[in-house]
């Protein structure tokens, strides 16, 4: 049996204001320096000469509803993503976790709108019951959208 180990190195970047936590623009600047061969930082510029990238990594209050920006501003989803409560508070349990987020991300990658997709997508509509008032403000009239997955 053959397994596939990835590693990365990482640095925290803060969430982009897309988790529980205040954020701003300069996390996403943060996030593209640490990319970068060669970037404009928050205060300099930095040359990294040749240094492989860094990962970015997102914390604070992020879930598979809250994820959908966070590649438009980073341009992939090359991260590396800790959902510690958005893995564990989720309706079905931790093991639900998994297939939400890789929802998630087909939903991104395939230019879908996250209620629609989720119809299609047990485990990404179950996020919405999960975490209703963090949807609320993204996917506004949701309940009325996505009707009730048992």
């Amino acid at each position: 049996m053959h397994e596939a180990i990835q590693a990365a190195s990482g640095i925290r970047t803060g969430n982009m204001s897309f988790g529980k936590m205040v954020g701003d623009a300069i996390d996403t600047n943060i996030a593209q320096t640490v990319r970068r061969n060669s970037a404009d930082g928050p205060c300099d510029h930095q040359e990294w000469l040749g240094m492989n990238p860094t990962t970015p990594i997102l914390s604070g209050g992020m879930n598979a509803l809250r994820i959908q920006g966070v590649p438009d501003n980073l341009g992939n989803l090359n991260l590396i993503l800790t959902a510690g409560g958005g893995s564990y508070k989720h309706v079905d349990g931790p093991a639900a976790n998994t297939e939400w987020h890789r929802q998630a991300e087909r939903c991104w990658k395939d230019g879908a709108i996250p209620v629609e997709f989720a119809k299609q997508h047990r485990e990404l509509a179950r996020a919405f019951e999960s975490f209703p008032h963090g949807a609320e403000r993204p996917y506004p009239k949701w309940r009325q959208k996505l009707p009730e997955v048992a």
